[in-house]
């Protein structure tokens, strides 16, 4: 596999999820106002989505709320296992504790996508059913980082859609069906391992 091969970044705004870490690991959809959708993703970003990408040029950012960003990252020993290990490490991180593979930052979507437009190489889309085809987008751009934002299961508000057009954000899409963010990530990490197949 080729060294140049950049990074893809997943950003997933969560509106409803709480930035506290008093859900309940028994009832995730419930009492983490569907942060179970979260854990979903990271499994199918760390675990079950990749084939051949290194999962070390993974990431993925939740946001919280507009008010707190989790950055988690490959982790550099056992990876968690389902929604509850998943969740486990969220409620942990949300209560300072500390992972090596976990950053907790406040921040909001504006300040994220401005530092993500000002990387050097960095490109960024919002993942929408009404975008334009991924692979017409994509281009010859793999040492690059690939950065797509996601939305929960209800898809994006209109503050976000305001914010997206406000900043020029270019919408790309899978297809007109409308899928799980979960298959979503993987799908879109088989595309990029497919251009270096």
């Amino acid at each position: 596999m080729p060294t140049s091969i950049g990074l893809i970044r997943f950003i997933q705004l969560l509106p409803s999820v709480p930035v506290s870490s008093d859900f309940t690991l028994r009832d995730l959809p419930g009492s983490g106002k569907r942060i179970d959708i979260l854990c979903r993703d990271l499994a199918a970003c760390f675990d079950w989505g990749p084939t051949t990408w290194p999962k070390e040029n993974l990431e993925f950012v939740a946001l919280f709320e507009d008010k707190l960003a989790i950055t988690i990252r490959f982790p550099s020993e056992k990876t968690p296992s389902g929604e509850v290990e998943w969740a486990t490490v969220i409620a942990d991180a949300l209560r300072g504790v500390e992972y090596d593979f976990v950053s907790v930052e406040p921040t909001n979507l504006l300040n994220v996508i401005l530092k993500l437009k000002n990387e050097p190489q960095g490109n960024l889309w919002i993942l929408d059913e009404s975008g334009n085809p991924l692979d017409d987008v994509l281009g010859p751009i793999l040492s690059s980082q690939n950065s797509f934002m996601l939305g929960d299961h209800q898809g994006f508000d209109s503050r976000d859609l305001e914010t997206f057009e406000n900043q020029e954000i270019v919408s790309v899409s899978l297809g007109d069906l409308s899928y799980l963010s979960s298959h979503c990530v993987a799908a879109i990490i088989s595309k990029m391992e497919r251009r270096v197949a």
